[in-house]
């Protein structure tokens, strides 16, 4: 029997050389690819083709409180149109994941959300060419 744990102490998100802060409770970053990495083709007698996509580009998705210092950072970058790396590290012993990009964008504002609790804001990154590794 496999046990393992899940510390999320141990996974940082970098944005333009800046480490975000201030991560939801309901989660905290989610990388997925645009498109499925091939297509198929089945003809009228079951033969089979796949088409492989070349589209490898994807969406980083950051899970942040509404009072997180981070937000108005990213809602600058997002403002000034600027490109930046990204930077995601799990340094968990189980699948532990990195993700390191260049030349990401945010391309919609952050939602603006205030409310008489706590409530989650999620940032979209889009990234050129999505690697795990």
């Amino acid at each position: 029997m496999d046990i393992t744990s899940y510390d999320p102490k141990k996974v940082t998100i970098v944005v333009g050389g800046r480490a975000l802060t201030g991560c939801a409770t309901d989660g905290m970053v989610t990388a997925t690819h645009n498109e499925e990495r091939a297509t198929t083709a089945v003809g009228a007698q079951g033969d089979i083709a796949y088409s492989e996509n070349a589209n490898n580009s994807g969406t980083v998705t950051v899970s942040l409180m509404s009072t997180s210092s981070s937000l108005g950072y990213l809602r600058d970058l997002c403002a000034r149109r600027t490109e930046f790396p990204l930077n995601i590290a799990d340094a968990n012993d189980a699948d532990s994941i990195h993700i390191s990009e260049e030349r990401c964008r945010i391309l919609k504002f952050p939602d603006l959300s205030r409310a008489k609790e706590q409530a989650t804001v999620t940032i979209d990154i889009f990234v050129p060419d999505l690697n795990y590794r």
